[in-house]
């Protein structure tokens, strides 16, 4: 049996990863328009955490992550900086919108959907820095 594990890139990591962080925010949204009929929200949660595990697993058993070059680390800083510009602005716009126009703004919900929204946007910006350009793929 061989031993050696697939390579998976830092690329296909937060592919993943934005898909996870994602995915509990549309079914959150889902079952927000249909109602309590569409299913228990705590239900549809621990299912989602069950599935994440469940890839992590697979992922840590049967593939092994490439080491950061200098360039994944540049591109995962600005993902960084920029999520992080993000949530605060987020969060002072919700403190604002909270004290002055509609009480009860800032609630668990929000609190968690912010959260997984910031995990997915860092992801999304990493692949978005980290995608070849034309320029990189172009031959001489």
């Amino acid at each position: 049996m061989d031993k050696t594990k697939k390579k998976f890139s830092y690329s296909n990591f937060h592919t993943i990863v934005m898909v996870i962080a994602f995915t509990p925010i549309a079914l959150y949204v889902f079952h927000y328009i249909k109602g309590d009929g569409y299913g228990d929200k705590l239900s549809i949660l621990i299912g989602m955490a069950i599935f994440a595990v469940l890839q992590l697993f697979v992922q840590s058993r049967f593939y092994k992550l490439e080491k950061k070059d200098e360039m994944v680390q540049y591109n995962l800083a600005r993902a960084n900086r920029i999520t992080l510009l993000t949530v605060l602005t987020v969060l002072f716009a919700a403190v604002f919108v909270n004290d002055y126009f509609v009480k009860g703004f800032i609630c668990s919900d929000f609190c968690w959907i912010t959260v997984m929204a910031a995990i997915a946007l860092r992801s999304f910006l990493f692949m978005m820095f980290d995608a070849p350009s034309a320029k990189d793929t172009e031959e001489e």
